[in-house]
Order: structure tokens, then C-alpha cells, then sequence
């Protein structure tokens, strides 16, 4: 008997009960140890035979559904059509799902359905046909479907909900996928417009190479390590986009060649251009649109960083600019800054550079020239143009500049040392006056690290309390008794020796450090002050100088107060003396001060007398009680001949009420000479020299 055949009823006859006994058994061995359900029926569509694993999968006991019609493990839309299925194949010996498999659905005896996979074939037996069916449970496989399904859908939802641009590459670089945000950068209706189109034609020219570079080798293979690629993409709109792509090599199987590229790309064109925005208000000066200090000192780093450049830096400063803020307005201002960059940028060549760096302060880079004469004849010409009139809410003004220059490589090989430079000749050049030039040197050098470092030297003698007062004696020249005497300050250097008053008096005029020292002076004074009165001596009238800054200074009145407040000095021990030309120069606001000092108890003496040229009408509206004879007068006291501008200035102060005191009195003939013209008081050499405070101390003892 054949091999997978059920006994036919011939082969049936030819055979022993024995042999029938084990072809049975053999049957239902097999039936039973199938894991698929394997059902029979016959002719009628009852079930005949039902094994192990048609049990197991419709949840029926065999016994319970042999002789019951098939149609019952069937729902109810594939049960009413299959006896007609049947007749139509008895009839016509044809039927669509003989010999094939087909899926299908079952009926648990629970009444749930599940999906199965059905092959039917027939078989005549002694008994007659039968026809058998087996049944593959598909449910854990619709399952995976559905899991696999359900995984595609939602990887293509995220893929195409995407706002990343999402592209895959052969290994020509050609595209073989784009999500939809790729087909909107493109303006592309649908992917296939884009698909099998090298992406190297949809970049920038200038970038092609370089992708290429970043992608295969030159051997042609794929490079192993790829990093993030910021390259420029060209759409249709010819607005150029940066794309910041992150690329992976697709392996064997991912692509539809050897090898290939997935990306994606995020738009990063406005975070670039918001950095160059950045960087170009780092390095530019909103208002002109000039060059700033940094801007224009690393872009002349770079000029120098080539070696042998030969040019000049050109700092110009527009005279009493602030005139135009307080005459007009900041808006003015502003308009005449904007017209003054524009008339220095139209005046350089295209080489140069030009910047603002301060208020009223442009930089300029005259290349490929370190001529002197060169130099300054374009400075000239930039001087110039700065001068021509200015038209300004209907109003017409001028301006002048001036000019500091530094030359590379005489004055320096970086941007550091020739603006410093420049800026050195610049200060030179206002100090002489306006629409003035200077060329810087090395002399000026010098005076610039000599004013550098006395600057430095006063700052840290003031610090470390290197300033020292003297006091020197003031008498009556009617019976040489001691009158008063002038607070003076001394400043012996650790390393220099002793400083001289003339020297670092008028700097610290001139740098404002004189308000500090001036504070020092009158603190240390009221101080001693307090410690010789606490003695038991009897002090004099101390007579203080006070600068023009410390005058002009805010809160001068009430830091004076403050201080006699502290050490316990009444006002009327102190004399403030102002130079004339302090006194004559005076604001309303510090004639108001002056007039409030001398209400609290000062008294006020005018000191250098005689160099300012003042009027009488303007000595008469000050409360001085003092007039000091400056030493210039005094010193040319030779002879007993007559001295008319003292003798007048002794006069003018008498006929106000003051008392008259000359200074630098060193002779005995100059002393004669004054107190036989009517002079009051005399200090100077002839008399004493300035005291320290322990030899002060031993002039107050009395007698």
C-alpha cells in the first residue's frame, strides 16, 4: 500500500485481519500525533474522524461532534453557504478549495472565531469518499502580522509627521527615500519627483565636494566614522538653507545596494545667521556701523599676522563734541557721529580699515604705507573733510579733529601697541589746542611711561600712606610773632628720594588724584590739630589749600564738615586757601559753596595773587580775608627801589579790609622792603622752613 494513502476497499480485501489491525493502528498514530487539527468527513458533511489536535484547537471532545455536521465549527456567515458547497461539488465534481489551502475561520466551542489556515483533500474508502481537512492554527501568526502591521504603520506615521528631513542614499548618493518634510523643502508634490536624483545636485556648489569628502573614501568606500555634516542646500526658492545632518552607513539588507546613507537633516539657517548677528554686534559699532574697538583690532591683528606690512594707525577725536549733545541734542549727536564715519569710510581705500571706538573717537588703518609725510598728508586730508560744515536741524556749524599717529613697524608690530601709541600721540596732539596732528615718537614715549609711572607711584603713596605733611610759620611783620602757618604736603619716595611739590602737585591736577591727597592733607592736618590741643598747646589758624577739583567736587562741604566733626576742629581754626584764578573762575554753584563755608566759620585767603589779572570787581564779590602775594613778585625784591605791582597789591587788599601775606620771603632786604610798604604777613626762608610736626610742636610751646 502507498505511502500517506488510506486503504482502499480492494487493498482492504487482500488483507488479513492482522495486517488490517495494524494499518489501522498506524492511521490513527499518525492522526493522533499531529500537532495540526486533522478532520474527516463524508459525503454528507459529517464528521467522521476528529484527532488530538482538532481537540485542542475547537475546544471539543471528539466524541461529542463525530456524527455532528462540520458546518458546526464554522460561524454562522460560513456555515449556512457550505451544504450547498457541497451539493454544487457532487454534482459538478468541482470545487474551489479542494486540493488547495485557503484561510479561513473557526468556531470555538467558547464561540470565539480564530483565524486558521485550511487544505482539504478526499480519499474513497470501504465506507465510501471521505474527505479531510487540516487545520493550522494562524492566530499567533495574525497576531505578528497585525504587531508587524501596527509597527510599520506607526513608523511610518512618526517618519512622515516628521519636521526633520528624512532621506536615504545609494551608494551613488542618489535618493531612494524622502518623508514628506523633504518633499515640502523642495516643493515637491510627491517623493518619486526627488527619488533617483543625486542629493549632490541639490547642494550648494561650493559644498558638493566637501559631502563627498565627509562620505566615501577615495577608494570608494563608505567611511567607517561619519559626524554631523552642516552643509548648504539650494531649493527652489534659491534661498540658500544650512542643514545640519546626522548620517549613519545602512548595512547589508537595509539598502538596495551593497551599502548606502540614511539622514537626517534639521534646518539650522537661523540659528547661523542669529550667530553672525551676534558676531557682528560683537565686532561693530550698532551706530555707524563702523568697526568697534575689538572688531578693528583683531581685523588689524590679522593684517599684521602676514609679515612685513608697512602702515599707520590714525586715531581722530572730534573737538568739544559734547557742545553738539548740550547745544542741540543726543539725537544731533548721534546724526553728526553717523555723517562724520561716513565722510572718514568714503575717504579710505578699500584696503584700509576703518573704526569707531569711543563717542567722539574714530580709528583708521592706512595700508601699504609707513611714510611720515605720507601719513600725516592723509591725515590731513581726513581732518579736513571732518571740518566742512555740518548741517543740523537747520542749522549750520563746524567741527575740527585731532590727530594721534602710530607708524608699523617703527612704533610696534601689534594691534595692542600701535593703538596704545596712537593714542599716546593723540593725547600730545589736544593737548596743544584743536585741528591738531601729532606723529608719535619716542620722547613722547618717554613721557608717557614718566606720566605713567608717577601715576602709579601717587596711587600706591596713598595706599601705603607715603605722604608726610609740613607746616610752615606764618609771622606778623610788625613784631615777628608767630601768626599762623600753611599746611604743607612732602612725599619722599622709597626709591626716587624726595618728590617735589611742583611735580606731582600739577599731575594730580590734572589726572583728579588731587582730591584724594587733598583729603589726606585735611584729615591728617585736623588730626594733629586735635593731638597738639589735646597737649595744652595753644595752635594758630592752620591755612589749607584747596584745589579747584576739590572745590568742583560733589559733597566737598559736607566731607569738610564731616572731618573737623570727627577730630572735634571748629571752622575758625582752618583757613581755606584758592588760587586767583580758582577764585575768579568760579561757578554759581561754587560761589553759593564758597559764600556757605565761609557762613559755617572758614575764612578764605586768595592765594598767587597777582598772576591771574583779576578785577577789582571781581576780588570784592568774594569773603576773603586774605590776600597772599605770589613768590613771582616777592623773589624780584632786589634793592630798596620801589615794586609797584606790590605796593598795589598791597594797597587793593587793605582797601577790601584783608590782610596782606607775601610768600617766599628769603632775604632780610625782602622782609624790609614789605614791611615798610604796609605788608602784614610774611612766610618764606628768612624766616623758617617748612617744619616736621614734632619741630611744629616745639614752635608752639610758649616761651
Amino acid at each position: 500500500m502507498p505511502k500517506g494513502t488510506l486503504p482502499g476497499s480492494d487493498a482492504v480485501e487482500d488483507l488479513d485481519i492482522e495486517q488490517l489491525r495494524t494499518a489501522f493502528g498506524l492511521q490513527s498514530a499518525i492522526l493522533e500525533a499531529a500537532v495540526d487539527a486533522i478532520i474527516a468527513i463524508n459525503d454528507k458533511g459529517l464528521i467522521s474522524s476528529f484527532n488530538n489536535g482538532a481537540e485542542k484547537l475547537f475546544g471539543y471532545p471528539a466524541s461529542e461532534v463525530i456524527g455532528r455536521n462540520i458546518s458546526g465549527l464554522m460561524p454562522d456567515q460560513f456555515a449556512a453557504h457550505h451544504d450547498g458547497y457541497m451539493q454544487n461539488y457532487h454534482h459538478s465534481g468541482h470545487a474551489k478549495i479542494m486540493g488547495i489551502g485557503r484561510d479561513v475561520e473557526g468556531l470555538r466551542s467558547n464561540g470565539a472565531t480564530f483565524p486558521m489556515h485550511l487544505s482539504v483533500g478526499c480519499a474513497d474508502t470501504p465506507t465510501g469518499r471521505i474527505y479531510v481537512g487540516i487545520c493550522h492554527d494562524l492566530t499567533d501568526y495574525k497576531n505578528a502580522l497585525l504587531k508587524l502591521h501596527t509597527a510599520e504603520q506607526r513608523y511610518r506615521e512618526i517618519v512622515e509627521s516628521q519636521t526633520e528631513l528624512i532621506i536615504r542614499l545609494d551608494s551613488n548618493l542618489r535618493l531612494t527615500f524622502i518623508n514628506p518634510a523633504m518633499c515640502h523643502f523642495y516643493k515637491c508634490q510627491h517623493s518619486n519627483q526627488l527619488l533617483s536624483t543625486s542629493f549632490l545636485e541639490l547642494l550648494h556648489s561650493d559644498d558638493r565636494v566637501l559631502l563627498k569628502r565627509q562620505l566615501i573614501n577615495q577608494n570608494g568606500t563608505p567611511l567607517e566614522d561619519i559626524e554631523t555634516l552642516c552643509i548648504r542646500m539650494v531649493p527652489p526658492s534659491g534661498d540658500t538653507r544650512w542643514i545640519e545632518w546626522r548620517v549613519r552607513q545602512l548595512q547589508n539588507g537595509e539598502s538596495l545596494g551593497d551599502w548606502g546613507f540614511q539622514g537626517f537633516g534639521v534646518d539650522i539657517t537661523e540659528k547661523i545667521r542669529a550667530k553672525e548677528q551676534m558676531a557682528y554686534a560683537a565686532t561693530h559699532d550698532p551706530l555707524t556701523g563702523l568697526l568697534n574697538r575689538k572688531g578693528f583690532s583683531d581685523q588689524l591683528s590679522e593684517r599684521l599676522n602676514v609679515g612685513g606690512r608697512q602702515l599707520g594707525v590714525v586715531l581722530l577725536n572730534l573737538d568739544c563734541f559734547d557742545i553738539i549733545n548740550e547745544t542741540l541734542s543726543h539725537t544731533s549727536g548721534d546724526l553728526v557721529l553717523k555723517i562724520a564715519s561716513e565722510r572718514i569710510s568714503t575717504s579710505l581705500a578699500r584696503k584700509d580699515l576703518c573704526g569707531r571706538l569711543d563717542a567722539d573717537e574714530f580709528i583708521v588703518m592706512l595700508d601699504d604705507t609707513n611714510r611720515a609725510d605720507d601719513l600725516k598728508s592723509m591725515t590731513h586730508r581726513l581732518q579736513n573733510r571732518l571740518s566742512e560744515p555740518f548741517a543740523i536741524e537747520q542749522r549750520t556749524f563746524n567741527l575740527t579733529a585731532c590727530a594721534g599717529i602710530s607708524v608699523c613697524p617703527e612704533n610696534g608690530t601689534t594691534s595692542e601697541s600701535l593703538m596704545r601709541r596712537a593714542e599716546s600721540a593723540l593725547r600730545e596732539a589736544k593737548s596743544r589746542g584743536r585741528h591738531e596732528l601729532e606723529l608719535f615718537s619716542e620722547e613722547l614715549e618717554q613721557r608717557t611711561k614718566s606720566a605713567a609711572d608717577l601715576e602709579l607711584e601717587i596711587r600706591l603713596a596713598l595706599d601705603n600712606d607715603l605722604f608726610k605733611l609740613a607746616y610752615q610759620p606764618k609771622y606778623n611783620l610788625s613784631d615777628d610773632s608767630l601768626q599762623s602757618f600753611e599746611v604743607l604736603i612732602r612725599w619722599f619716595h622709597p626709591k626716587w628720594g624726595p618728590v617735589s611739590p611742583s611735580r606731582f602737585i600739577p599731575f594730580a591736577e590734572a589726572n583728579g588724584l588731587i582730591v584724594q591727597i587733598g583729603r589726606l592733607v585735611l584729615e591728617e592736618a585736623c588730626r594733629q590739630w586735635r593731638e597738639w590741643t589735646d597737649f595744652g598747646l595753644k595752635v594758630p589758624t592752620m591755612a589749607i589749600n584747596i584745589s579747584p577739583l576739590q572745590l568742583a567736587s560733589l559733597g566737598f562741604k559736607d566731607a569738610l564738615l564731616n572731618t573737623l566733626k570727627t577730630f572735634s576742629v571748629p571752622a575758625s581754626a582752618i583757613e581755606l586757601e584758592i588760587t586767583e584764578g580758582a577764585a575768579l573762575s568760579h561757578t554759581k554753584e561754587q560761589m553759593e559753596l564758597i559764600l556757605a563755608l565761609n557762613n559755617e566759620g572758614f575764612s578764605l585767603a586768595i592765594d598767587d595773587f597777582g598772576t591771574g589779572y583779576s578785577s577789582l570787581s571781581q576780588l570784592s564779590s568774594l569773603p576773603a580775608s586774605t590776600l597772599k602775594i605770589d613768590r613771582a613778585f616777592v623773589s624780584k625784591i632786589t634793592d630798596s627801589n620801589s615794586e609797584p605791582v606790590i605796593e598795589a597789591i598791597i594797597a587793593l587788599g587793605h582797601s577790601l579790609g584783608m590782610k596782606i601775606v607775601a610768600e617766599g620771603v628769603e632775604t632780610e632786604l625782602q622782609r624790609d622792603f614789605l614791611k615798610n610798604k604796609g605788608c602784614d604777613i610774611a612766610q618764606g626762608f628768612w624766616y623758617s622752613r617748612p617744619l616736621s610736626a614734632e619741630k611744629m610742636r616745639s614752635a608752639l610751646l610758649p616761651d
